[in-house]
């Protein structure tokens, strides 16, 4: 995991870090096989288990070798879905998921030079229903966690990813390509009928028998190309790379919202006949709204390099570049009576973002080491499509809202990058005859033009804009020590002050704000990890004992939400909620094999993570906490 943006070696031009996902390599020498399996079970839901395999082969010694791996995780539900109207359970632990994962990959030394290595990784998750609650039908406290949805949201989501990455080793330089091709098909079933409810008709509490299913479909293909020079010299007081980047990714979406309903309950509850408002009927007698399609395209070229140069033998110079251009377009076809006239929009975008990178580190000896960093990173901007022609026909503000009579032509139609200048000062040192580790850090970002979603609750739909900018400074310290023989003590302390630093409002015919200057940014301020591990001998086998605790500070500052000058009248919700969470695992070691039990969320902690409604004056509330105590069995194979 690499903090800050990174744009001058990894990542796209990323704002808040990468994650840097890599997967073990075929080996050339010998056989390795790896096995895993779990089984646990969650209090007041049901039994989760895993399985997974992998194993590498070399085909011809020192030339080829072949990976591949299988996986399938079920992660058990503790939510039930019910009617709410009588409270009888219509899908016990709906919520469960399962995971499948295999993946394959062929290493082929092709000269003593050049390494050729093909892979392919595909993954295919469903998710049965949500993963959150209903307040008024639910105890956390008690472990009853119950959802009144009328029907299920389920999710799956199916992607693969071959790639081909091809290393030459040219002298004192190293040539790499990489290229990929990602494909994704996610389709979804999401109950609408709470919002559609609440919207139209002011109660998100539905009829008994009404249910208004959204069936959405969305679809990736993402075409990746990187190729890198680098030096590869390791006593040159000069250390560089460079190199060019394109990408081309497509998204198409489409959405389909079906509440035949709809029409009589609208009549019903205004005493106004459905078509005399909205002007015409439902599609297909059946859909309030129907998206078919919107695709977009965002393509970019770059360019990169940086150089790392040791001024003497302990400061050494970092310096990077990231020139981009990117382009981005998109259209957009809706039709339905909470639409008004037929949409049919096109739209595109293009900017060309400059993003440096500068370091200086000094080390004192091999065990101490001080630096400093500053970095920028963008996130690329877009287009919004226009609006459903009810967003602007109120003649007031929605009461509740920072927004204003908002009509077609006040939606913005395009929105920039937005980007960040991270700056970083920090050390990693070894001390005691290296028993105590640490690595300490102080950090300030300053964050510009941010892309904020601006929803139009008076007709579910919402536009992003470029609004504001905000601040984040705060410091974090990891240690590990080794306190005693066979005892570990590590973990990680920071803390975070995020704000905008900003008033800015939702439109031009806007009476409240957005956001405020001042209001903090959600999150918990204090972020505390802990853990220790007692390592010994048990018939002559490896035995350990290991604790993990997380400890994440309530946030009682404003947030956007909770500032009454952004319009909230609504100040039950909560800020950010404190979070207490402590994990046990104990096992041993065998020649081949290692078994393990463990518990997690030991006390059964239940913070409330999310609560959110599907519109501003809903009294509905959907909640979310973490997955309940669960205890469990791990065997591991390693040969």
């Amino acid at each position: 995991m690499l903090r800050g943006p990174q744009g001058t070696l990894f990542g796209a031009g990323s704002e808040g870090g990468t994650v840097r996902f890599i997967t073990p390599s075929p080996d050339f020498d010998e056989m390795k096989f790896y096995a895993r399996s779990e089984l646990a079970t969650t209090k007041s839901g049901e039994a989760s288990f895993e399985a997974g395999a992998a194993i590498s082969v070399p085909l011809v010694k020192d030339k080829l070798a072949a990976r591949v791996s299988g996986y399938y995780r079920r992660d058990g539900g503790y939510i039930d879905r019910v009617d709410y109207t009588s409270g009888n359970v219509l899908d016990k632990n709906s919520n469960w998921q399962d995971t499948k994962v295999a993946s394959a990959s062929l290493a082929w030394k092709a000269t003593d030079a050049v390494t050729v290595t093909p892979s392919v990784y595909f993954q295919e998750t469903w998710n049965n229903d949500a993963g959150t609650y209903w307040e008024v039908l639910s105890d956390a406290g008690k472990g009853q966690f119950n959802n009144g949805n009328a029907v299920a949201n389920w999710n799956r989501d199916r992607f693969v990813l071959p790639a081909l990455k091809i290393e030459a080793e040219l002298g004192d330089v190293s040539l790499i390509s990489n290229t990929s091709y990602f494909y994704r098909d996610q389709k979804a079933q999401n109950d609408y009928t709470v919002f559609e409810a609440a919207l139209w008709t002011g109660n998100p509490f539905y009829p008994a028998g009404m249910y208004a299913p959204a069936f959405q479909y969305n679809r990736q293909s993402n075409f990746t190309q990187e190729l890198r020079l680098q030096s590869n010299n390791p006593d040159s007081p000069l250390r560089w790379v460079i190199g060019g980047f394109y990408a081309h990714n497509r998204q198409t979406a489409r959405q389909f919202v079906q509440d035949t309903f709809l029409p009589d309950l609208f009549e019903s509850v205004t005493g106004v006949p459905f078509v005399a408002v909205f002007g015409q009927g439902l599609v297909d007698d059946k859909y309030t709204f129907v998206l078919d399609k919107a695709a977009s395209t965002d393509e970019q070229i770059a360019g990169f390099g940086q150089v790392d140069y040791n001024l003497t033998e302990q400061f050494k110079l970092t310096a990077g570049l990231r020139v981009a251009h990117t382009k981005f377009s998109t259209s957009a076809q809706f039709v339905g009576p909470v639409v008004g006239p037929d949409v049919d929009d096109t739209g595109k975008q293009s900017e060309t973002p400059v993003t440096p990178k500068f370091g200086l580190s000094w080390q004192a000896n091999e065990d101490n080491l001080v630096y400093a960093t500053a970095s920028k990173g963008f996130r690329i901007g877009g287009y919004n499509p226009a609006v459903g022609l009810p967003c602007g026909v109120s003649s007031s503000p929605v009461a509740g809202t920072a927004l204003g009579n908002l009509g077609l032509s006040d939606r913005p139609q395009q929105f920039g990058s937005d980007s960040v200048w991270s700056y970083e000062i920090g050390s990693k040192n070894k001390l005691f005859g290296r028993a105590l580790t640490l690595e300490s850090s102080a950090f300030l970002i300053d964050w510009s033009n941010i892309q904020q979603q601006v929803q139009l609750n008076a007709c579910g739909f919402n536009f992003t804009q470029n609004l504001g900018k905000a601040r984040s400074k705060g410091f974090d310290v990891q240690f590990q020590l080794k306190a005693a023989a066979g005892l570990t003590l590590g973990g990680s302390i920071g803390y975070t002050k995020a704000e905008f630093t900003q008033t800015v409002k939702g439109g031009p015919a806007a009476t409240l704000n957005l956001v405020t200057k001042g209001d903090d940014i959600p999150l918990n301020p204090w972020q505390i990890v802990l853990n220790a591990q007692y390592d010994f001998a048990v018939g002559g086998k490896d035995a350990y004992v290991r604790a993990d605790f997380q400890h994440l500070s309530r946030q009682n500052a404003d947030t956007p939400a909770r500032n009454p000058a952004n319009g909230v009248a609504d100040l039950t919700i909560p800020g950010v909620a404190e979070v207490n969470n402590l994990n046990l695992r104990a096992g041993v070691r065998f020649d081949l094999v290692e078994l393990a039990v463990f518990a997690n969320n030991v006390t059964d902690a239940t913070p409330l993570l999310l609560r959110q409604h599907d519109v501003g004056f809903s009294t509905l509330y959907r909640n979310a906490t973490l997955r309940p105590r669960t205890i469990g069995l791990t065997a591991t194979v390693r040969y």
